[in-house]
Formats: C-alpha cells, sequence, structure tokens
C-alpha cells in the first residue's frame, strides 16, 4: 500500500512540472495579445471643471480601430465626505460627424450608465474636449474641459 501511495506521489509530481512549461507558454501569449491592444488604443487623461467640487478627472482608453470601443473611469474629487467617487464605464463610443457654425467636426458620445452619456469632441490629434450634446464647446474660456493623450 506504501508503494502505491509513493507511485502516485511521483506522478502527481510529474505532471504538475509537464503543466508548468504550458502555463509560461500561455501566460506570454496573453501578454503578446495585451501588448498589442495598448498599442491599437488611444488613452487619455484631464481633469474638467466641476459644479460642486474641485473637479471630475476622466481617463479614457479608445480603441484605434473602427469598433470604437472604450473604457472609461470617472472620478468626481472630494465628492462624498472629502473623499472621490469612482465610476467605471466600457462599451462602443457613438462616432458623431457633424457640422457646427459652418465647420466640420469628430466627437465622441460615450454611455455612462443607463441614461447618461458624456461628449466629447477630437479638438486635435492628441486632445479630447468635453462638450454638449449639440457639440457646442463652452462659453466659460478659463476653465479646463480638455484630456490630453497620453503617451
Amino acid at each position: 500500500m506504501k508503494k502505491v501511495f509513493v507511485l502516485m506521489a511521483a506522478c502527481a509530481t510529474m505532471v504538475a512540472c509537464q503543466q508548468k512549461g504550458k502555463a509560461d507558454a500561455e501566460a506570454k501569449a496573453g501578454d503578446t495579445v495585451q501588448a498589442e491592444v495598448a498599442a491599437d488604443t488611444m488613452h487619455y487623461e484631464g481633469v474638467v471643471a466641476a459644479a460642486d467640487g474641485p473637479g471630475i478627472r476622466y481617463e479614457i482608453a479608445l480603441a484605434a480601430d473602427s469598433t470604437n470601443g472604450f473604457s472609461m473611469k470617472e472620478t468626481y474629487l472630494e465628492a462624498e465626505n472629502g473623499k472621490d467617487k469612482v465610476s467605471n464605464y466600457s462599451g462602443n463610443a457613438e462616432k458623431i460627424e457633424k457640422d457646427v457654425n459652418g465647420a466640420k467636426k469628430v466627437a465622441y458620445k460615450f454611455a455612462t450608465g443607463k441614461d447618461g452619456a458624456v461628449y466629447f469632441l477630437q479638438a486635435n490629434d492628441s486632445t479630447l474636449r468635453m462638450v454638449n450634446e449639440e457639440l457646442e464647446e463652452s462659453v466659460t474660456k478659463e476653465l479646463n474641459y480638455d484630456l490630453k493623450l497620453v503617451r
């Protein structure tokens, strides 16, 4: 009986050793895929003005392909008893192309929950600017509504 247990333990050890190679190969493959995804994603960050606090920090990862997939982290700074309130959203951004005051504008609509959405205008190659649903910029130019591309 003792020999059977020793034999089973030896077999289990051998099987465990063989799986390690497969796990390492899978992990390396996963790292490669993750690196490729990161290379095909535009990352924007910034703090925009808020009516009742020091600001709202946005961190947006937008797919640079035709899917327009996005992941967004919205942080209301010092919102609840001096503590930040964080919300995470993901999905597919709606790309909007529209003429505003005679100029062609490109913007993205990011869904934030069941009925909410935020709109960001592509101001230039490295800036997203928060706008209203009519793609109009804020009349208050002193306040920051820009997210910058993070490299």
